[in-house]
């Protein structure tokens, strides 16, 4: 009895593994028949100089892009004319809105709206793009807490962040295949 439990333990083992096991290969195999790729990216660094309104909101993005620049393969520059791309950042603004208040009317629900326009110039041809994003999402009010609304505000602000940086990410391994 104590053999065969032993061996009923140990096939219970294996047969787990060999679950793990096929669904990995399940992953991979549809991965590979959706046709989905990673991302080509430059050989040589792509320099790209920001052009934007000295404010909190905007320095906040550039901040998030340069933390993602490795990603990109690019670096800034200081100056204007050597720069291999321009980015400009406009009609950048985050709103935060009450949707719904609960029986006391304090608030119950909050929207966050986020918008930004990214035109990106290329230095070379004098072609512009432009990228533009906006994404609201909305979150519960907690009334005893404010200090962990405004966490929650600035970890939804980094999403939309994301969002941008992605959208740049999108851009650039793009025009590396043009």
């Amino acid at each position: 009895l104590r053999r065969l439990s032993t061996y009923l333990k140990n096939l219970l083992i294996l047969l787990f593994n060999l679950r793990k096991i096929f669904f990995k290969t399940f992953v991979v195999l549809f991965i590979i028949s959706c046709g989905l790729q990673p991302l080509n990216y430059p050989n040589e660094k792509v320099t790209i100089f920001f052009e934007f309104q000295k404010n909190p909101l905007n320095l906040s993005l550039v901040q998030e892009i340069k933390k993602n620049f490795f990603i990109m393969n690019a670096s800034e520059v200081q100056n204007k004319e050597s720069a291999s791309y321009v980015v400009k950042i406009s009609d950048h603004r985050l709103g935060k809105f009450l949707e719904a208040t609960d029986r006391d009317l304090f608030p119950a629900i909050v929207s966050l709206d986020y918008q930004v326009k990214i035109d990106i110039l290329k230095e070379s041809t004098g072609e512009l793009y432009e990228i533009p994003i906006f994404s609201s999402e909305d979150f519960s009010y907690d009334t005893e807490s404010i200090l962990s609304n405004e966490n929650k505000a600035d970890e939804i602000k980094i999403d939309f962040f994301s969002d941008a940086i992605n959208e740049l990410i999108i851009f650039f391994s793009e025009k590396s295949n043009a």
